[in-house]
């Protein structure tokens, strides 16, 4: 059995296949809502709280064009179990597939403050990706892999594109989490000096 230094990092990552088929920004915005409450951690938003409390060294997540990524890591191990087992739970027992509010946060919806004005689509991944699409080097490059690519996922916008994320229904977001977000779908893996023993019991 190894004896676990709480000097030395140790890492976890969850990673899941998530080849889009449009631009609506499915994989990004489940990215962002998995993290907003979970079955155990019903918290409005337990990532805010770990970056705020926990001892981490590394704690994010990551949508690329054909996968998203939640890696953490601590050097404290009681810590590093504590996120292990809120990732866990986040990827799996999300909230979000049963709240349409967080959808909505995270993803778009319309805004009318004033009801002389025209309504607009407001949304943490679409005001994200706004800022994206507004710079040139940005928009090249995703015109250039679209180009490259037109009959597979990187010939769409994982990240979303702005003029099209508003086309996405929550029943395609809850599908998109059935479909993907399974353990057949997932590649894991740990790194550090932890427990061998112990991995496999959380993995249980």
């Amino acid at each position: 059995m190894s004896v676990s230094n709480d000097d030395e990092n140790k890492v976890f990552g969850i990673v899941f296949r998530t080849p889009p088929k449009d631009s609506t920004g499915i994989p990004h915005i489940l990215e962002h809502s998995v993290l907003c409450g979970s079955r155990k951690y019903p918290l409005k938003e337990p990532f805010v709280e770990l970056l705020k409390g926990s001892l981490n060294t590394f704690l994010n997540a990551f949508t690329y064009p054909d996968r998203t990524c939640y890696p953490v890591a601590s050097t404290n191990t009681k810590d590093f179990y504590n996120l292990v087992d809120v990732y866990f739970d986040a990827v799996f027992f999300p909230k979000c597939v049963e709240d349409f509010q967080t959808f909505q946060q995270e993803g778009w919806h319309f805004k009318l403050d004033n009801p002389s004005e025209d309504i607009t689509y407001k949304g943490v991944v679409f005001n994200e990706m706004k800022g994206v699409y507004s710079q040139p080097d940005n928009i090249l490059g995703r015109a250039a892999q679209q180009a490259l690519f037109p009959d597979n996922a990187y010939g769409v916008d994982s990240g979303g594109d702005p003029k099209v994320i508003p086309k996405l229904t929550f029943e395609e977001f809850k599908e998109f989490h059935r479909k993907y977000y399974h353990p057949s779908n997932a590649r894991i893996w740990f790194y550090g000096d932890d427990d061998p023993n112990e991995r496999l019991r959380i993995l249980s």
